[in-house]
Order: C-alpha cells, then sequence, then structure tokens
C-alpha cells in the first residue's frame, strides 16, 4: 500500500482548499489538475465567491432592517469587509453576523474613510436583538396566578426571572423612527442624534419577537432583572436611583406589566 506525502494527505488538502476559501491563499492551485473547461483559477474561484456570497446571504437575512436602510449596494460592501476580518467560526450559520453591530460601531466612525454613521450599528444591534429573541428556548410563563400563591415573606428573596428572548439595548440615535419607517415601508426620516439615550426592551412574546421603549424607571428595574436580583433589590434599586419619588407603586406596576408582556418565566 503506497504512503501519501505530508503535503498529500486529505487533511492538507482541505487546509488549503480552506485557505483559499477565507483568504485567496493560490497554494490550492496546485491540488487542482488541468483539464479542458475551466481553469484551475476559476474553479476554486467559484468556491472563494459562494463563500462570501452565502455569508452575505445570512447577513442580509438576520439583518433585514439594515438592509433596507443601507440598500444593497452599501449593505454587501460593509458585510464584504466585515467577512474578511471576521469569517465564520462556527459550523450553524444561525450565529454568524453576532459580532456584525460591534464591528460597525467600530469602523463607522469620524475620521474614518466610511464615516460616522452611529445608527447603522444600532439599527443592526436591534435587528439581531429580534432575531436573537425569535429563536431563543421556550419556557413556561409566570402568571397573575403563579405570583398569588406567594407569601409576604416570599418577596423578601424572591428573584423573578425573565424569559431567555429578553434582552436590553440603549440607543443614542432616532433608532426606533428609522426602524419603524422601513417596517412601514415609510420615508425615512434623517438620522440624527437624541438629546439622551432611549432604553429598548426586547422579548419575544408566544411566537413573535417584541420590542418597546422604556422609561428610565423600568431601565434601572430590567437591567436588575436581567442580572438576576431580587424583586426586593430592584425595588431598592428604583429607591436609591430616585429618592425624590415614591417608587413602590411603579415597581407594583411593573412587575404587573411584566407578567402581561409574557416577559417573566416561570421557575422550574
Amino acid at each position: 500500500m503506497s504512503v501519501l506525502a505530508a503535503d498529500q494527505t486529505l487533511a492538507a488538502i482541505q487546509s488549503r482548499m480552506q485557505a483559499h476559501v477565507l483568504v485567496g491563499d493560490q497554494a490550492a492551485l496546485a491540488d487542482v489538475s488541468q483539464g479542458p473547461g475551466l481553469s484551475p483559477e476559476c474553479r476554486l474561484g467559484i468556491y472563494h465567491h459562494a463563500y462570501r456570497a452565502r455569508l452575505i446571504e445570512t447577513l442580509g437575512d438576520s439583518f433585514g432592517h439594515t438592509l433596507s436602510y443601507l440598500g444593497d449596494e452599501w449593505f454587501e460592501h460593509l458585510a464584504g469587509l466585515f467577512i474578511e476580518a471576521h469569517p465564520s467560526a462556527h459550523s450553524n450559520l444561525r450565529w454568524y453576523g453576532q459580532a456584525w453591530p460591534d464591528w460597525l460601531d467600530e469602523v463607522l466612525v469620524d475620521g474614518s474613510s466610511l464615516g460616522a454613521h452611529p445608527e447603522v450599528a444600532e439599527l443592526a444591534r436591534l435587528d439581531w436583538a429580534l432575531r436573537r429573541a425569535f429563536d431563543a428556548a421556550n419556557a413556561t410563563v409566570l402568571t397573575l396566578a403563579d405570583l398569588a400563591t406567594m407569601t409576604p415573606d416570599d418577596w423578601d428573596s424572591a428573584v423573578l426571572t425573565a424569559q431567555s428572548s429578553a434582552s436590553f439595548l440603549s440607543l443614542n440615535c432616532n433608532t426606533l423612527s428609522l426602524w419603524h419607517a422601513l417596517d412601514q415601508d415609510e420615508t425615512v426620516p434623517a438620522a440624527a442624534l437624541l438629546s439622551e439615550p432611549v432604553g429598548v426592551l426586547v422579548w419575544r412574546r408566544d411566537d413573535s419577537p417584541h420590542f418597546r421603549s422604556v422609561s428610565a424607571m423600568e431601565a434601572v428595574a430590567v437591567a436588575g432583572l436581567l442580572a438576576g436580583q431580587s424583586f426586593a433589590d430592584i425595588c431598592d434599586a428604583l429607591a436609591e436611583a430616585f429618592p425624590a419619588e415614591d417608587t413602590t407603586p411603579v415597581a407594583g406596576g411593573l412587575l404587573r406589566r411584566w407578567v402581561d408582556d409574557g416577559l417573566l418565566a416561570k421557575a422550574a
């Protein structure tokens, strides 16, 4: 039985093929035989370009509103730059693009050749949060009937659990106005910075992702909820953050809204 040279094993050939697909390494050309029809360069080029086209398609599916805002040409240009810097590291394409909002934050800034466009990263962040909410694991929703079984002593240590679909965003631009205009196929307003950030809660209710802006008080409470704080600690955090306000009824109202929204998961 003949023994293959170290550089002719299947693993070595696959490694060269991967290097060509990812970064255009030319060593793989030697593994492709000359023959009638397409040249080795053209044959390998099909895989090189198909890989990028598939990742761009994946990004377009995950970041639909970002695509609509940028248009095909700009979206594909930015997506191409991102792909070169961040090749896929997952066997499941569902996770490809997780780093894209942060990457957009880094490249669309003052002084870059692309200019400052913070709203693009925020649109991408909202797109990703909604996609993540859609794919999140199911859980039994906490109901008012469940809360009714709790005693006053239970509330001293009760920890409310948000659905795994829940996330919180802080937006500095009129990103919600942009998103709604894109969603309704209306005239998209000019991007603008807000006078102060707006908090946005994202979660899935039944089978549909939802999002809504939150008040400054709810932003503090949601931060505690997502951090796994007890409800008593959340109430304390509200009282500390807003000393001039009576936050007790506010906390009760937020709890009721979270239950009505299906935001909370029932403990196992």
